[in-house]
């Protein structure tokens, strides 16, 4: 029987028996690597809850030390949330002299709403912004002592969306019935200003703390190392690689990590809480509702994400360096 030959007169190639059984090793060969990492993180999360006081005393100075300057941005973000909203008003304040007529308010009002770049007013007469500071202070029975009422009549102009309302102040200030005119959007600015300078607070707070995760973490897995030398010299001696030695704490040090991320979370949670009942009513007060930026999962996952990657990273600096240290 003749053999088959190609066209280029050289014998045909047999087809490879060995392609479909490659492809089965490399399954194989990644599925037995996802099984032994998920063996080691098992055993890991065993030891780590073998001496749950020891360990809950390093997870509570993680979440501490996540939890603090994550307070701080939530309290930027609700101060620039209510300075949002105030700026939405684009609100100028004219203070009327105490000498206009009476009769010349409803003129002024008018000519007001005239003007092309006012959307509305709101009059306050002096009786009413009396009544209303008596309400708001808290300085009632002092305020009885006055001979009279030393507060002017008030406009409140609110300025249309595109206006330039410090243009405006400027030009409405000019008229003979202005006393002076005080554009909200001032103060505003400082409130931008000290929102500006929590954000960069923030960020060196939270790169201060995070080193000293990655430290305390770091220290914690040294110690490991340290009690289960005996244990890295024998795996050593029958060939085990630094690698395969340095898994169980770098699972270690994440689940130090994922733990402290929960609690972080857990503390702001309980904080959030805790302080949104007296701002309630600071802001009943002022006729007002005020409310802390929320704490939920989308928080919650990045808390963990941040405080499992510091923990990889403390583990990972702790080992590489102790591995160093102990050959057989």
């Amino acid at each position: 029987m003749k053999k088959s030959r190609s066209p280029d007169g050289g014998r045909r190639a047999a087809p490879r028996p060995g392609a479909r059984a490659l492809r089965t090793r490399w399954r194989d060969r990644l599925g037995a690597h996802l099984d032994q990492h998920r063996q080691v993180a098992a055993h890991s999360l065993r030891r780590f809850f073998a001496t749950p006081l020891q360990n809950l005393a390093t997870v509570l100075v993680i979440a501490i030390a996540l939890a603090l300057p994550a307070g701080l941005y939530l309290l930027v973000a609700t101060v620039q949330q209510l300075a949002g909203s105030l700026e939405s008003a684009n609100r100028v304040t004219l203070y009327l002299r105490a000498e206009a007529a009476p009769d010349a308010i409803p003129a002024l009002r008018h000519k007001l709403q005239r003007h092309p770049a006012v959307a509305a007013t709101t009059y306050v007469s002096p009786a009413e912004g009396l009544a209303q500071f008596k309400a708001q202070s808290g300085f009632g029975d002092v305020l009885e002592l006055l001979d009279g009422n030393p507060l002017p009549p008030v406009i409140l102009v609110t300025a249309n969306a595109s206006a330039d309302s410090a243009a405006l102040a400027a030009e409405v200030g000019s008229w003979p019935e202005v006393d002076q005119a005080r554009l909200d959007s001032q103060w505003l600015a400082r409130v931008r200003a000290m929102a500006a300078l929590g954000r960069q607070l923030t960020l060196t707070l939270a790169a201060a703390l995070a080193l000293g995760v990655l430290l305390t973490v770091g220290n914690t897995i040294r110690l490991a190392i340290e009690n289960r030398r005996e244990e890295i010299l024998v795996l050593k001696l029958v060939g085990g690689t630094d690698a395969f030695v340095r898994r169980p704490f770098l699972y270690l040090g994440f689940w130090y990590g994922l733990s402290g991320g929960v609690c972080a979370w857990l503390l702001l949670a309980t904080g959030r809480w805790w302080l949104q009942l007296p701002l309630d009513r600071l802001a009943a007060l002022y006729q007002a509702r005020w409310t802390i930026a929320p704490v939920g999962a989308t928080a919650l996952l990045a808390l963990a994400g941040v405080a499992a990657g510091l923990g990889i990273a403390g583990a990972r600096l702790a080992a590489g360096r102790q591995m160093r240290s102990i050959e057989p």
